[in-house]
């Protein structure tokens, strides 16, 4: 009997959680430090100098709160043809009522965040959910769950193929596309850009090389960051693209009848992102900075009229 078994996402699990974790135990060392150099000076303490190992103690249970959040959040899942597990709690198919594959379920982290994932209710109320972004292969068990249990398949087939670039020579694409020199997201990159090639040009004396490696590492940084977050998009007749303002040479192809779905959301402080979602489950987020509601708005029309769901949270 085929079983699939989740992989927990080497980014989005343990490089966050190894990225908060350390974040929380400096500040709450910190703080500790802190209080502890205000002993060894002799003062008397402050009412606001208690703050300080308050605050430290909290820290600490902060970054624990995060570990276990996100264990719980990302349990280990196992799925076949007859049942499901979720770490050491086993439920057969026919125990479940109903399966929502697509779809923002709460992601309890100090408080629910609606996270894009899968919601399963059994049939005695138990609702339990997994979350796409904690896995590698969330994708594979959504799409096994697919065929094999809701549509009764035999064998469980990708569905989704690679583009050759050679199929698209004679389409003919309709743009979306916002202006980056006149958007938030672009006066913010070249703005700050700018600023400090105006304080180099405006000198005499040429920069220190320190200040010259800086300007070097964190203008690359912050080009690469928030050229990330201007996308742009373009439809044809068959096939639906990804391209980018700054990184020209990007051009992700889908075929529109390899989407499932569409969805606009926002994802904390960035801005609205555009995922795609084929039928195989894989999925991917679009942040695009440039796009004016009004563009977005066009995006879900064209969309619609061509028989693609899509899901918009944020225009």
């Amino acid at each position: 009997m085929r079983s699939i078994k989740t992989e927990r996402s080497k980014f989005r699990f343990y490089v966050i959680i190894g990225f908060t974790t350390i974040f929380y135990c400096s500040l709450g060392t910190l703080m500790w430090m802190m209080f502890s150099d205000v002993i060894e000076s002799g003062n008397d303490l402050r009412v606001k100098d208690y703050f300080m190992p308050v605050f430290g103690c909290l820290s600490y249970i902060m970054a624990v709160y995060g570990i276990v959040s996100y264990f719980k959040n990302s349990p280990i899942i196992v799925v076949d043809t007859s049942k499901i597990s979720f770490n050491d709690k086993t439920y057969f198919w026919t125990e479940v009522h109903k399966i929502d594959l697509t779809g923002k379920q709460p992601f309890n982290y100090f408080f629910n965040f609606p996270t894009e994932g899968t919601m399963l209710t059994l049939k005695d109320g138990t609702v339990k959910y997994f979350f796409d972004d904690m896995y590698s292969n969330s994708w594979e068990i959504k799409s096994f769950i697919q065929q094999i249990v809701i549509n009764k398949k035999d064998i469980a087939e990708t569905e989704t193929h690679q583009v050759d670039k050679n199929e698209i020579r004679f389409e003919s694409f309709e743009i979306f596309k916002g202006n980056q020199w006149t958007s938030l997201r672009g006066i913010s990159l070249w703005g700050l850009i700018g600023f400090f090639v105006f304080l180099m040009l405006t000198k005499r004396e040429i920069p220190p090389t320190g200040f010259l490696i800086f300007f070097v590492i964190f203008g690359t940084t912050w080009f690469a960051f928030n050229s990330y977050l201007m996308h742009y998009f373009a439809l044809s007749s068959n096939y639906f693209a990804i391209r980018n303002h700054n990184f020209i040479w990007k051009n992700k192809i889908y075929r529109t009848v390899d989407i499932k779905e569409i969805v606009f959301e926002t994802q904390g402080k960035l801005p609205n992102c555009l995922r795609v979602i084929t039928k195989d489950f894989r999925n991917t987020l679009y942040p695009a900075g440039t796009l004016r509601d009004k563009t977005w708005l066009d995006i879900k029309r064209v969309l619609e009229l061509k028989g693609v769901i899509v899901r918009n949270e944020c225009i």
